[in-house]
Order: C-alpha cells, then sequence, then structure tokens
C-alpha cells in the first residue's frame, strides 16, 4: 500500500513542468544499499530553472527531500511522505576545467571532478578522489579528506530555495565548519566553481595515487558501506 497519488495535481498546478514526476517510485535502487521504501513523489527537474520553477509552485506544507547518489543513505521500509528530489547526471552531472577553475554539477561524482582537475593539470582537487559522494553532499558537509576539504578550494556555489529563489554563495556565505555548512538546510545545491593550482601532471596524479592506497588501506572499500568505517579498538592504560 502506498502513498496517495498527488502528482496529477502538482502536474495540474505547474504546467511549464519539463522535469519528470513519479509517484510512489522505490528509492532502494537509489541508494548502494538498496533497500528501503517508496517516495510519495519522486522528481527529477531537467534542470536549475526546472528546479526553481517546481519549488515556486510546491505547496508549501508538503516536505521536500533531496537525494544524491546515496553512498550514506538508509531509507526507512515505509517510505518518504512529501516530494523526493534527485539531480540526475544527464542535467547536472557535467565537470569541466578552465585555466585553474573547475566547474561541476551538484550530481556529479567526487571523483569525476578530481579527474576532471588532473586532467586539466590543476592540483588542490586531488582529495575528492577519496570521496564517495557527489559535489552537492560535499558543499552540504564541506567534505574532506586526505587533509584537503571542501572550503579549502570552493569559489561559490549556487542553489535554490523552498521558494523557488536561485542564490549564489561566494566560500565566505557557505560559513563552513568541519563537515558542515551554515547555509539553510533548505537550499538545494546545483553546481559549484572551485579554484586550485596549477602543477605538475605526474605530481597530481602521484597524489591522486596516495588517496587511492589510503582508502584501500584503511575503508573495506570493495564492500558496501556508509562512507568512513573504523574498527573497534579497546584503549588500555596503566595506572
Amino acid at each position: 500500500m502506498g502513498f496517495p497519488d498527488i502528482t496529477p495535481a502538482l502536474k495540474a498546478a505547474m504546467p511549464e513542468l519539463r522535469g519528470r514526476l513519479l509517484a510512489n517510485q522505490s528509492l532502494a535502487e537509489l541508494t548502494w544499499f538498496r533497500v528501503g521504501g517508496p517516495a510519495q513523489v519522486l522528481f527529477t527537474p531537467a534542470d536549475e530553472d526546472d528546479l526553481a520553477y517546481f519549488l515556486a509552485h510546491l505547496a508549501s506544507d508538503i516536505p521536500v527531500y533531496v537525494v544524491g547518489v546515496g553512498s550514506n543513505l538508509i531509507v526507512r521500509d515505509g517510505g518518504i511522505a512529501g516530494v523526493v528530489i534527485r539531480l540526475a547526471p544527464r542535467a547536472f552531472g557535467d565537470a569541466s576545467a578552465s585555466g585553474d577553475v573547475v566547474t561541476a554539477g551538484a550530481a556529479a561524482l567526487d571523483k569525476r571532478v578530481a579527474e576532471v582537475a588532473a586532467s586539466a593539470n590543476i592540483g588542490g582537487l586531488e582529495f575528492y578522489f577519496g570521496i564517495p559522494g557527489t559535489i552537492g553532499g560535499a558543499l552540504r558537509m564541506n567534505a574532506g579528506a586526505n587533509g584537503g576539504e571542501t572550503k579549502d578550494v570552493l569559489i561559490e556555489a549556487r542553489g535554490v530555495g523552498r521558494d523557488g529563489t536561485q542564490h549564489v554563495f561566494s566560500n565566505a556565505e557557505m560559513k563552513f565548519v568541519y563537515r558542515n555548512s551554515g547555509v539553510d538546510p533548505s537550499i538545494i545545491f546545483t553546481s559549484a566553481r572551485f579554484r586550485g593550482e596549477i602543477r605538475d601532471a605526474e605530481a597530481i596524479r602521484a597524489r591522486m595515487a596516495e588517496v587511492q592506497t589510503h582508502r584501500e588501506t584503511a575503508q573495506p572499500i570493495r564492500e558496501k558501506t556508509g562512507g568512513s568505517t573504523f574498527k573497534n579498538c579497546l584503549l588500555y592504560t596503566s595506572d
């Protein structure tokens, strides 16, 4: 038994919507653990303007959630009431480089962003090579590893508010702290620009190899996990 189908009403209220609305869509296939119930509505926007249009016309009492690559997400068996938004790689997954700047959509995998930077001889983003997530998540949680984090390289981030307003946030306006951002939680990030440093290609690739080796040594990367994994240990002290 699923949720009431509200997609006809949503479509009627948003005649210019270009993205896809699905009722009672399973979310298990969108998570690494492949478990969980359905979303009452799963919305996949066509682009940032389509996302803004949708949010501007969505009733304020309907809950909204965002799903990325699902690497650290477990969905309850009962599903999620309201709207779940997924930024698809086709519309939000591009990454490109120009000079010492990398531009990436929120659905771009962190690892791919590191690879795009390396191909353009841009150093400083190698730490993304070891993070199993997307840029949208990296912006929200100031993702980092191996001595680097998002706040070190971000120029600005774009996002859409719950009311459909489009925003641009500078690095300072992101209010980064350790593994978090101070930006309103209702903001849905859509893209970002990063600045690295032009470096020797071999040095960049060597650093990426170090990141990969560290991850393989410290984490069970060949298993489905929710991110960082730690071994239980006992600390012994002497009187």
